[in-house]
C-alpha cells in the first residue's frame, strides 16, 4: 500500500510563487519594450543586459524547479523505503515522540 501525501497546500504556494515571479518578469519585460525606442547608447546596452538577465532567470527557474521535484522524489522514496524496512523501529520513534509532547503539553497546561 503506497502513502500519499496532501501536495495541495505545496502545490498552490508553488503556484503563488511561480505567478509573482513570472508577474515580475513581465513587467520587466513591459519595461524594456516600453524603452524600445530610446536610441541611447547606454539605454540600448541596459535594456541588452535586462533582456540577457531575464533569458538566465527564466532559465534558472526551470532548472531549480526541476532539482527540487528530483529531490523531493528522492528524499519520500528514501523515507517510504525506511518505513517499509523498519516499521517496528518507526512506531517505536512516533510512541516516544508522542509520548514526549504529551508530557510537554501536560507541563504547560498546569
Amino acid at each position: 500500500m503506497e502513502a500519499h501525501l496532501d501536495t495541495s497546500n505545496i502545490r498552490k504556494v508553488k503556484k503563488q510563487g511561480e505567478a509573482s515571479i513570472s508577474d515580475f518578469l513581465d513587467n520587466v519585460d513591459d519595461l524594456t519594450k516600453a524603452i524600445k525606442d530610446i536610441e541611447a547608447p547606454e539605454i540600448a546596452r541596459v535594456r541588452a543586459k535586462v533582456k540577457m538577465a531575464m533569458a538566465a532567470a527564466r532559465s534558472a527557474i526551470s532548472d531549480s524547479a526541476a532539482q527540487l521535484r528530483g529531490q523531493a522524489r528522492i528524499a519520500t522514496k528514501t523515507a517510504d523505503t525506511y518505513v517499509r524496512d523498519n516499521p517496528w523501529q518507526v512506531a517505536g520513534i512516533a510512541a516516544v515522540v508522542g509520548i514526549a509532547l504529551g508530557v510537554l503539553l501536560a507541563r504547560r497546561s498546569d
